[in-house]
Parts: C-alpha cells; sequence; structure tokens
C-alpha cells in the first residue's frame, strides 16, 4: 500500500513540480516508510514552494517530532498556529506528540485537552496521564478509546508508527501500557 502511495506521490511531482501539496504528499508516503530524511527534504522543499502553508508546517512537524527533532517541531507547530489561527485539532495532536518525547506530560496533557474532538489525540492523553501517576484519567481515557477503536492493537501500532528512535517508540509504549492498553 504505501508503494503505491509513494508511486502516486512520486508520479505527482513528475506532473507538476511546482505543486507543494504533491511535495507534502511524498513526505507523509516517506515518513510512514520510515524514510526520514527523504520525509524531511521533501516537506522542506513543499515549504520553499508555499512557505505560508500551515497545514504543511504542522505536517512536517509532525516529521520533525517522529525523527527526534522535537524543540524544532514545537518551533514550527507554534509558526502553524499563528499563520492559521483556526487550525485543525491535528495541529494539537502533533504538538501534544513532541511535547510526549520530551517528557513534558503536563504540557501534552493542556494541548490535547484543547482539541474539539480529542479522540484522535486519547492515545497520548492516556499515555501522559500515565506517566504523570494519574491513574484513573489514564484508564478512563483508554476505556474512550477501545470504544472509539475497538480493533486498536499496541503490538500492531508499535510496528508501524513512523519514529527513528526506538526509544520514543518504547517510551510511548510504555505509557500506553501503564494506561491499560
Amino acid at each position: 500500500m504505501l508503494d503505491t502511495a509513494l508511486s502516486y506521490a512520486q508520479n505527482a511531482i513528475e506532473l507538476d513540480p511546482t505543486d507543494a501539496r504533491g511535495f507534502g504528499e511524498l513526505g507523509f508516503v516517506h515518513l510512514y516508510r520510515k524514510e526520514h530524511d527523504a520525509a524531511i527534504s521533501a516537506y522542506r522543499r513543499a515549504l520553499s514552494l508555499n512557505p505560508n502553508n500551515a497545514d504543511l508546517m504542522s505536517d512536517y512537524a509532525d516529521a520533525l517530532a517522529h525523527a527526534g527533532s522535537n524543540e524544532d517541531s514545537i518551533a514550527l507547530l507554534e509558526r502553524a498556529m499563528r499563520l492559521n489561527p483556526y487550525f485543525p485539532d491535528q495541529y494539537l495532536w502533533h504538538l501534544g506528540g513532541a511535547y510526549y518525547n520530551l517528557k513534558e506530560y503536563d504540557k501534552v496533557v493542556e494541548t490535547i485537552l484543547k482539541m474539539n474532538n480529542p479522540t484522535e489525540g486519547q492515545r497520548v492523553l492516556a499515555a501522559a496521564y500515565a506517566q504523570l501517576g494519574k491513574m484513573d484519567f489514564a484508564r478512563e481515557i483508554a476505556a474512550k478509546h477501545r470504544e472509539a477503536h475497538p480493533n486498536f492493537s499496541l503490538a500492531h501500532w508499535s510496528k508501524v508508527v513512523p519514529d527513528r528512535l526506538e526509544e520514543d517508540t518504547q517510551h510511548f509504549v510504555e505509557g500506553l501500557q501503564k494506561a491499560g492498553f
């Protein structure tokens, strides 16, 4: 499936090498193929073509966090939020993930609770609560996540999460396990 996505993204940038979104999609595919340098390069190219696209900045920031550059990720997300003050929840989800990698769990909670629909942020929120020792909250959020995503598998997720650093993946898995996943 990722091979097909890569082919489509490459085709898109061949058809229009000035379209920033095509490079953004290429960056996304490379990220989930765990090709971090290629992902970052594609996102940089996308932003060189459209330097004020806040959504691309958010996606690039997520790639930076997964590559271990959490401070850069946070700075880019803050810039994206200034450019688009009506940003979607995805920006907060990405920001929460970067804070989690930095073990700034209170900031994770504060950030994720600002989401309009925190369903997608539930995993990082539960893990942060667990790392803070707030087990009742962690288990409550984990239970809500199971209702929304009954087929979620921690074993599968830990194999596909696109972290460059194994310690980032293990740190998140530890939090999720503490929370009851």
